[in-house]
């Protein structure tokens, strides 16, 4: 007469372990995608406010909200998003061309005997930037560190595109901006000196200003 082989103590603790180590890599695959959808859904809310703040920005940038407040967005606005905007100059490198050229140089040279260069033409042209980035009411953070989900949105831009401008936006720009004169030095480059800080340098001054009014307290 034959016995069946019992499962031993042994082999059931290695079933018990096999069994949990499967679970827990189930759960955590599951907390992983669904940690990752959520920081997707966050980028595609921040994409969308920095497309809306980047047009605002252009049509009439005394309409943008404050910096200081944070953004409400989602489903009844549920989410709170930080942003900054911030502008910066274009510095334009020529190549130097392979043969040399006699009268591209003589060119520069006059050019530099008025203090003037080839690529003065492009100092008028600037980039904007937004960054957007989940606030610290609703899980994120006061600054756009790389623990919160962020988006950043750049474009380049001439301020002498004005015949793309709305006659709205013109008049604005010449009621507030130094009248023709103003439009004139924003199209020449003339008005680079009033741009808005970077963003980046925005983030520093921000953390400055936490950082000093925690050591007031």
């Amino acid at each position: 007469m034959k016995f069946a082989r019992g499962i031993t103590f042994l082999e059931t603790i290695l079933a018990v372990a096999l069994l949990g180590l499967t679970t827990m890599s189930v759960v955590l695959a599951v907390n992983y995608i669904g940690a990752a959808s959520v920081r997707n859904a966050h980028r595609m809310n921040e994409a969308e406010i920095a497309n809306r703040l980047m047009l605002q920005f252009f049509d009439d940038p005394a309409s943008l909200p404050s910096e200081s407040q944070p953004i409400q967005y989602g489903k009844e606005g549920e989410f709170r998003y930080r942003w900054s905007l911030g502008e910066e100059p274009v510095t334009v490198e020529l190549p130097t061309p392979v043969t040399p050229d006699a009268e591209a140089d003589r060119r520069e040279q006059q050019l530099a005997s008025l203090g003037r260069s080839t690529t003065d033409r492009f100092s008028r042209f600037r980039v904007v930037r937004v960054r957007v980035w989940l606030g610290e009411e609703t899980g994120g953070s006061l600054f756009a560190d790389g623990s919160v989900p962020q988006v950043t949105l750049s474009r380049l831009y001439d301020p002498a595109d004005i015949p793309n401008w709305n006659p709205d936006k013109l008049r604005r720009q010449i009621d507030s901006g130094g009248g023709l004169k103003g439009v004139l030095d924003q199209m020449t480059g003339a008005r680079n000196t009033g741009l808005r800080p970077s963003v980046s340098q925005q983030d520093s001054n921000r953390r400055q200003e936490s950082a000093t009014g925690g050591s007031k307290k």
